[in-house]
């Protein structure tokens, strides 16, 4: 689960700097979030995403179960 939280950090922390990363190409017509959301509703959803991403990586990396 180690690998998987820093994973998840990693992801995290791209989201928070460029939301807007899958705003291009085959993501615009596929994606719910973008053909419902506002652009700025947008940015904010892939923001919380990137954040919830930080803290449950932050989770499995430090506060997860340990194994034996």
């Amino acid at each position: 689960m180690n690998l998987f939280g820093w994973l998840l950090i990693l992801i995290g922390i791209v989201y928070l700097i460029k939301p807007d990363i899958f705003r291009r190409g085959i993501w615009i017509k596929t994606s719910v979030a973008q053909r419902t959301l506002s652009p700025g509703g947008y940015l904010r959803y892939m923001r919380v995403v990137g954040v919830v991403c930080v803290l449950l990586g932050l989770y499995l990396v430090y506060g997860g179960h340990r194994g034996p």
